[in-house]
């Protein structure tokens, strides 16, 4: 970070009082895909132009993410040593296997003392984080779709991380659906809304979401419903 200073002795003089902290986040936006290897922390960079002296940078977080529950602030202060220019906020999320398999996290951090930014004024952050998954070939089943009358064969992949499983180009090709099971494979843990890749002439894009799923020797059976933006499309049949 570069501090710029007028030579002009008539005018202001510095643009901005050394005696600041100077402080900022290094953009606006930050994506993060996460692993088990992160060990539940997500970090967060703040940067500070004036090191002279020891600092502290006070920081939150926005309401939705904590009535949400699913990430923590580890540190409301972030801490400089004189001569330090760079701190870390720190993101906690417990354990990866809290994370949905296809979900994406939007937390909003913001420097509180608007008095200690930088001219940059980056006072705020988006921080986007969604869980990172590697995925094996798992063999190839038979999807039977109950709404569109047509059965075919799917390949099926599986996730090194857990009971997690994606049938890309499902339905409709660049569409995967994405799914975890408990640990015994009996019960449905988590289907997000999904989007099918099917568009309806009125309502538009169609997206999945069970409502439960029963388990028959090798076979799934998902209870569905249809869902557009305006609400539910379609219900009451079932996906295999």
């Amino acid at each position: 970070m570069v501090a710029f200073t007028s030579c002009d002795t008539d005018a202001e003089g510095s643009k901005y009082g050394i005696s600041g902290i100077e402080a900022a986040f290094a953009s606006t936006q930050m994506n993060v895909e996460v692993a088990a290897e992160d060990n539940g922390i997500i970090k967060v960079p703040v940067y500070r132009g004036n090191t002279s002296v020891e600092a502290s940078v006070s920081i939150s977080m926005d309401k939705a993410t904590i009535e949400k529950g699913t990430f923590t602030l580890n540190n409301s202060n972030v801490a400089f040593a004189k001569g330090e220019a760079i701190g870390y906020a720190e993101l906690n999320f417990g354990s990866v296997d809290k994370l949905s398999a296809t979900g994406k996290y939007e937390i909003i951090l913001a420097i509180n003392d608007k008095s200690t930014l930088s001219p940059a004024q980056s006072g705020e952050i988006t921080v986007t984080a969604q869980r990172r998954l590697t995925w094996e070939d798992y063999g190839t089943g038979v999807y039977s779709s109950e709404l569109f009358g047509q059965a075919w064969e799917q390949p099926i992949l599986k996730a090194k991380e857990g009971n997690i499983y994606k049938l890309p180009d499902c339905i409709t090709e660049g569409y995967p659906f994405v799914f975890t099971l408990s640990d015994d494979g009996q019960s449905l843990v988590n289907w997000d809304k999904q989007a099918t890749g099917y568009k309806d002439a009125t309502y538009g894009m169609v997206y999945f979401s069970p409502t439960g799923m029963q388990r028959q020797g090798n076979v799934l059976l998902f209870a569905m419903r249809g869902l557009v933006d305006a609400g539910t499309l379609f219900s009451g049949f079932t996906e295999t």
